[in-house]
């Protein structure tokens, strides 16, 4: 549902009911997922996906986010079978880093919300995965 006017948040052009709902507490629709919802792992990739970067070109439908999130999400987290439960349980974890001096934040970058480094471990495979993002920083 295509929102009549536009408005800026936090570098955001807000054009639809979901960037309004991803951005802003005011939105009809901020209640739908919950505090805890929103802190997921999957949600945030979801989130970073759908607000794109300065020169993103936002997709009409929400299917590919979702289709591109779910994939991006199977491929850095790791699940196994509890054998106690015969539950599947996530095995990784998920760590969102960065390094402060004071008040400046040298790494990962700009405090923005697209600019963030999560290193996700994987107890199983015994490795290490890094995703992180300069939001306006590009091969330009």
């Amino acid at each position: 549902k295509a929102v009549v006017s536009t408005q800026s948040t936090g570098g955001f052009l807000v054009a639809d009911e979901l960037h309004k709902m991803l951005l802003s507490e005011e939105s009809e629709h901020w209640e739908v997922y919950s505090e805890d919802e929103r802190s997921e792992f999957l949600f945030l990739l979801f989130k970073l996906l759908v607000l794109g970067g300065p020169i993103c070109q936002y997709d009409d439908t929400i299917e590919r986010y979702l289709e591109v999130a779910k994939s991006l999400y199977k491929e850095l987290v790791t699940v196994q079978k509890n054998t106690m439960t015969n539950q599947v349980e996530i095995a990784s974890s998920v760590f969102k880093v960065s390094a402060w001096d004071e008040d400046i934040c040298w790494f990962p970058g700009d405090e923005h919300a697209q600019t963030f480094c999560y290193l996700i471990l994987d107890p199983v495979n015994r490795t290490c995965s890094a995703l992180s993002h300069d939001f306006g920083k590009g091969i330009w």
